[in-house]
């Protein structure tokens, strides 16, 4: 937990509201998760523009979920989501998908002998799964983000106390030499 604290930290250096950075925060998160394959960049570049977020950390948020290394498990997150979400409702959500995916799954059955891939499952469910944990994220990031700035504060007034104090100390010595020189040392010219 302790990589986290440092990345809440590094972000909030570049945005300093409490409200902008939780609300950058769960964009990047939703933009993470969403099934807009190829459009997460336009998508951080207009939702940064449409609603005044901070654009360096709905980037980093985004990215640091949905990366090479995590776009797999994040989409078959999002599949599975949408195919149980369908599945609840009792939808034959494979009859619905266009006929590009009809066809893509043919392909994968011959190949790979996958098929029953869903258009419809994975559209909703990223939409859906996206939506979700950012509204959950939404109060914990708030408190993360209001604790982090209540305790930089603490630290700017030790700070400030701390030179309030040299400077208070550097008087009170310049005040106790005589006419405000310092002797030279016996022995020297």
């Amino acid at each position: 937990m302790i990589w986290v604290k440092k990345i809440f930290v590094r972000l909030m250096q570049y945005e300093h509201c409490v409200q902008t950075f939780t609300l950058s925060c769960c964009v990047g998160i939703y933009i993470a998760l969403s099934p807009f394959v190829g459009f997460h960049t336009a998508m951080v570049f207009l939702f940064s523009w449409l609603f005044a977020l901070n654009f360096s950390v709905v980037l980093a948020v985004s990215m640091m979920i949905n990366n090479p290394w995590t776009m797999m498990p994040v989409y078959g997150m999002s599949y599975l989501c949408g195919d149980w979400m369908l599945s609840w409702f009792g939808l034959n959500h494979n009859a619905w998908n266009p006929s590009w995916v009809s066809k893509g799954n043919e392909l994968l059955s011959n190949y790979v002998s996958f098929s029953g891939f869903s258009f419809w499952a994975f559209m909703i469910g990223g939409n859906i799964l996206g939506l979700g944990l950012a509204l959950i994220a939404y109060p914990i990031v708030k408190r993360v983000a209001t604790m982090m700035v209540k305790s930089r504060a603490k630290v700017i007034n030790s700070v400030i106390k701390s030179k309030e104090a040299v400077r208070s100390m550097a008087k009170k010595v310049a005040a106790n030499k005589p006419n405000g020189k310092e002797h030279a040392p016996s022995g020297t010219k």
